[in-house]
């Protein structure tokens, strides 16, 4: 007989904690390669850093200081070294000194020092705290009257200088104007007086003329011919047509 099937149940899941995924973390290993222009920037590296070491080995060499060696036949001990005298030092006379430098300076301090004055603190005084007595005020002189005027009085004359200016303009005005009205009348009187003239109506003179001569005529009286109107006209034309 064959095994019994066991099965077996899933865990029960901690609700306590919080699910956290499991995450496989894979390294990538990436494969070796050089680009074309890596070994020629290799190169132009290390030529670079061969001139600076040569150029490093120059300076050094510069650097180094050999003394000649000495002629043959010259003494092993030095050279004596001249003797000089000390310096003995002078009296000068010093830029400063000068009698315009000291008055620019002198002048300089004082200025400065006005300035410290008027720019320096000064508290001011404590108050008096003593009680002062009124003093009796002492008795004024008379007072003495003075002329016045008021400022209306010279607004009237002028007022008045005004109106009597305005005045005498009207006047001129009034007088233009009766004026230029009579000779408006004088005119429009002339005006009519010519139209009077014109429109009275004269008589012509008679005239003469020459007289008329009447003369008898030449001529025979004329003798009318019937117009021949309807029928007698249609018998004018028959009796014309027979006779032809």
């Amino acid at each position: 007989p064959s095994p019994p099937h066991v099965i077996k149940a899933n865990p029960v899941p901690d609700y306590k904690e919080p699910y956290r995924p499991v995450i496989e973390h894979r390294l990538i290993e990436l494969p070796m390669f050089s680009l074309p222009g890596e070994e020629i920037s290799k190169r132009k590296s290390q030529e670079i850093e061969e001139r600076i070491r040569q150029e490093k080995e120059k300076m050094e060499k510069m650097r180094e200081f050999k003394a000649q060696p000495l002629p043959t036949g010259s003494p092993d001990c030095l050279p004596t070294r001249p003797y000089y005298p000390p310096t003995h030092p002078k009296p000068f006379a010093l830029l400063t000194n000068g009698e315009k430098y000291q008055r620019e300076f002198y002048e300089k301090v004082r200025k400065e020092q006005e300035y410290y004055k008027e720019n320096r603190f000064h508290a001011q005084p404590l108050p008096n705290f003593k009680r002062e007595v009124p003093r009796k005020p002492e008795c004024p002189p008379p007072t003495e009257p003075i002329g016045f005027f008021f400022f209306t009085d010279t607004r009237m004359e002028e007022r008045h200088i005004y109106d009597e200016h305005r005045r005498f303009r009207e006047k001129e005005a009034e007088e233009q104007r009766i004026a230029k009205i009579r000779e408006e009348e004088i005119r429009n009187a002339e005006e009519i007086r010519r139209l009077r003239a014109n429109l009275v109506h004269h008589a012509q003179p008679i005239r003469y003329y020459t007289p008329i001569n009447i003369k008898p005529s030449n001529k025979k009286p004329t003798r009318p011919i019937s117009p021949m109107i309807g029928e007698k006209r249609r018998k004018y034309r028959d009796s014309l047509s027979k006779h032809v």
